[in-house]
């Protein structure tokens, strides 16, 4: 047991996934990203893409959730993460739709057993003005380690979320993700000034 969870331990570490920072990579200029359409690199912009976008926030908290809720070395049964975010803006008039992908992964810890796993990640936009959440939805997502296997990935593409268009929308409005567990409410508060991951 001893050596499985030393073993764990340090693909834990090698992966990243006690950081509380999970970086939020910013997308090509020009061309559709792959986590959105599977496009090549050189593809033509979006009509009305623009790179002036409301940039990722991961809350404290809320990059990855563990089972049991709270368990630490042995104990662990498995947990998810949050590995890499995006995010493309697109003006329509007098209105800005933004895309939000998430992917992460599943991973087993030194009690586990490989099977299907899921958990919520809500996806939000805030407005920086008054820290007022303009729009919110929570999103199931799920993963399946096979046997033989200690991890696995995940993909969530959010449904567009469709603002008023301003002047300067990396400066009016920021996007919050993270994992509901472990992180209640915690896009809802405005005090909260700790935010991990942005870019």
């Amino acid at each position: 047991m001893k050596t499985g969870f030393k073993a764990w331990t340090a693909l834990v570490l090698t992966m990243g996934l006690s950081s509380p920072g999970a970086g939020a990579f910013e997308l090509p200029k020009v061309g559709m990203p792959d986590l959105f359409a599977g496009s090549s690199a050189g593809a033509a912009p979006a009509p009305g893409a623009t790179a002036d976008c409301p940039v990722i926030v991961i809350e404290d908290g809320a990059q990855m959730i563990r089972s049991p809720a709270g368990a630490v070395a042995a104990s662990v049964h498995h947990q998810m993460s949050i590995k890499s975010t995006a995010r493309q803006c697109v003006v329509e008039g007098d209105h800005l739709t933004i895309s939000v992908g998430i992917e992460g992964d599943a991973m087993l810890g030194p009690a586990g057993a490989p099977g299907s796993y899921g958990g919520v990640i809500r996806v939000a936009l805030r407005r920086t003005k008054d820290e007022s959440i303009v729009s919110s939805k929570n999103y199931r997502v799920g993963a399946m380690i096979p046997s033989g296997m200690a991890r696995t990935d995940f993909r969530l593409l959010a449904d567009p979320i469709l603002t008023q268009a301003s002047a300067k929308p990396q400066e009016d409005f920021e996007i919050l993700v993270g994992f509901t567990d472990g992180a209640a409410g915690a896009a809802d508060k405005p005090n909260r000034k700790s935010k991990k991951g942005r870019r």
